[in-house]
């Protein structure tokens, strides 16, 4: 170097040469403290009572239905029925406590829903005169005092374990499955006393009785309807299976999973309708009739914009090289799509996974990376970093063999080591095993996770006694909803069913059902179909990465049944979404808020506030009923503005609809 003596080159050297190791010491010590991965979250994982719609006080919002919860009774599921009633988009409601009845200004309101639970004689006098001036209640296997109101006389003996059947004549039983609908819990028996019914109990699939399920009855200037079981627990039990089967193997395959829950529990040939959506959607169309006379009840659809079902796209994926992941997201991506890959890397130490962070940089260097690059090496957190940006959900697949916690533990810790973090809200879990009747969906919510997939289509639980492998909602249902745990506490997780799954349907993947790629996409193309003939779902479909690392027969039809899939869905109109996406969807629009509802009858003018969080990129959409009280829906305004507005048909109702982003709206209705 110019102007420096060999003495101050070598002092200068060496300055260099403690300075670069001072650096290297700190950047190998930053490095192993972060291959030492994050430190797992603790996060409460039940919601606030004061969550499920202002429990402890009525603030002066104005809404059109009062949702009552009974703390004394023995059933824990009231709260329950604040979930069903936003899954189904009512989120005009408010929840107060039995207990606070006399001091609840009922005139306020025009529907009453009534959690099961015992009753006292003031309270029973509360009700019979809140119906008389004209208030509607809709109870839930009510006390036997309140039977007169409700226009039937409680009888001997109860249904337990049964079915009910729509009464396909009577109004409020248009637009749902005529077929016999599962129910859990136990319904009592009534003697009708002027009631009218709606559906009828049945003792088993093909056996309708003449006790009815569901009435409805004019008492004084109002309407009381009845259910004779507790919807709110059967839709848990239907959703969620048996908790007394809980931990036990019961289909015959190795290891527990959800789905030995509903072995014997879920009526086989009633798998491809959504028994406990329908039942849902009884409820609306019986509040919907209710509400004639009073208030038009505002609701929100199921999905974005003017979608009729949507596609959750999702793929687990065990130490697959990064070029595996690239392809199938890359056919995604052909077809308007993102996707959910859930990844498992092997476990390691700190040191192994720090030296894997230290190959990965080198493997990022301009032409020593060229010169080290393997084409079977997993992803990179700058590959990972880019799928993210991409639109694509990249997040953790836990083994738990060793134990639900430890697993938890210790996946969460290699997944975040890597460099690979932050883990996003939705899991699939590795062979999808299970623990307890929730106990899975508890520590998977005090980790801050909010949707899961584990509830699984896969293995000899869904094979009948012909031999035949029926499709459909094991659940119940094609919707997501929160968990109810055996004490009635709701979890911040949502249950979301994986209704198709390569590794049952294809017999190159080893499934049990042995299809051939061209008979699984039939498949999916009925359940695709069917969520827009009426049975409005999301299909979750796993498509394993795993084929795309090799080539050969399972990865063609690997290939072939997710292109299959893919083009279908695109070619309905279907969203293809990653269940990130989805569970930011669905998030948004539970938290959303129908407030402000008031009716000028005079002028025949329906107004309320349309308050969610801010996302000018989600669409949700308001649906109003399109007649009402003899009048025919005729201009929709948002914030001041006319809008055009769609029709369309859930259940028995014919709504007007409009997409409007999230956020807040003043939404105007006439009708004429």
């Amino acid at each position: 170097m110019p102007g420096l003596n060999r003495r101050q080159l070598l002092k200068l050297v060496g300055i260099v040469s403690i300075l670069a190791l001072l650096m290297g010491v700190v950047f190998g010590y930053d490095l192993l403290r972060s291959a030492k991965g994050e430190l797992p979250p603790n996060i409460s994982p039940y919601v606030s009572v004061d969550d499920l719609g202002n429990w402890t006080s009525l603030p002066a919002v104005v809404s059109p239905i009062l949702l009552l919860i009974n703390e004394q009774g023995d059933n824990p599921f009231g709260a329950y029925l604040a979930e069903i009633l936003r899954a189904e988009g009512m989120n005009c409601f408010q929840v107060a406590r039995l207990s606070d009845l006399e001091h609840i200004p009922l005139d306020r309101f025009d529907l009453v829903l009534l959690a099961e639970g015992p009753l006292n004689n003031d309270q029973v006098a509360l009700l019979e005169g809140y119906v008389a001036k004209g208030g509607r209640l809709v109870a839930m296997r009510p006390d036997a005092r309140l039977a007169s109101l409700f226009g039937v006389e409680r009888v001997s003996g109860s249904t337990a374990e049964g079915y009910l059947q729509v009464d396909a004549g009577h109004p409020v039983g248009q637009g749902i499955a005529t077929e016999t609908l599962q129910f859990h819990g136990t319904a009592d028996h009534y003697r009708l006393a002027g009631a009218e019914v709606v559906a009828w109990l049945a003792s088993d699939r093909d056996t309708r009785t003449g006790l009815p399920a569901v009435t409805i009855h004019r008492y004084g200037e109002g309407q009381a309807a009845l259910w004779a079981f507790d919807l709110a627990r059967s839709v848990a039990y239907i959703r969620q299976g048996n908790p007394a089967w809980a931990n036990q193997e019961r289909d015959g395959a190795d290891f527990i999973r959800a789905s030995d829950m509903f072995v014997g529990w879920v009526d086989l040939d009633r798998l491809a309708i959504p028994q406990a959506d329908e039942q849902q959607r009884l409820l609306v169309n019986l509040l919907a009739a209710l509400s004639q006379g009073a208030r038009p009840l505002p609701r929100l659809w199921y999905f974005p914009g003017a979608a009729a079902g949507m596609l959750i796209a999702t793929g687990d994926s065990h130490q697959n090289p990064a070029f595996a992941i690239e392809d199938v997201l890359a056919r995604v991506e052909q077809h308007g799509g993102h996707m959910s890959i859930y990844y498992a890397p092997p476990l390691s130490n700190d040191w192994r996974r720090a030296g894997r962070r230290v190959k990965r940089w080198v493997e990022g260097l301009p032409l020593i990376g060229d010169a080290l690059a393997d084409q079977y090496a997993p992803p990179t957190p700058a590959q990972i970093a880019d799928w993210r940006a991409r639109g694509h959900e990249f997040t953790l697949h836990p083994y738990v063999d060793d134990g639900l916690e430890t697993g938890w533990h210790d996946h969460w810790r290699e997944f975040t080591g890597l460099g690979y973090g932050p883990a996003s809200p939705t899991v699939r879990t590795h062979r999808i095993l299970w623990t307890g009747w929730v106990e899975t969906a508890r520590l998977q919510a005090s980790y801050g996770i909010r949707l899961n997939l584990d509830y699984y289509h896969w293995g000899p639980a869904f094979q009948n006694e012909t031999g035949e492998w029926p499709y459909g909602h094991f659940t119940g249902s094609g919707l997501p909803m929160r968990f109810v745990d055996e004490q009635g506490r709701i979890l911040n997780i949502y249950q979301q069913l994986t209704q198709l799954a390569d590794e049952h349907l294809l017999g190159a993947a080893g499934g049990p059902a042995g299809m051939s790629a061209e008979d699984a996409i039939r498949v999916s193309q009925a359940l695709l179909r069917s969520s827009l003939d009426g049975h409005y779902s999301a299909i979750v479909a796993q498509f394993h990465t795993d084929p795309f690392a090799s080539s050969g027969e399972s990865t063609a039809e690997a290939a072939r049944w997710l292109e299959g899939t893919l083009d279908y869905a695109a070619a309905l109109g279907i969203p293809i979404w990653s269940a990130a996406e989805w569970l930011r969807f669905t998030e948004i629009r539970h938290d959303a808020t129908l407030e402000d509802v008031q009716w000028n009858s005079a002028a025949r003018r329906l107004s309320f506030q349309l308050v969610t969080q801010p996302a000018p990129d989600m669409d949700l959409t308001v649906m109003v009923p399109l007649w009402h009280n003899g009048a025919r829906l005729v201009q929709m305004e948002v914030d001041g503005q006319p809008v055009d507005y769609g029709e369309r048909r859930v259940g028995g109702v014919t709504y007007g609809w409009v997409s409007i982003k999230a956020g807040s709206h003043r939404v105007v209705v006439t009708y004429d």
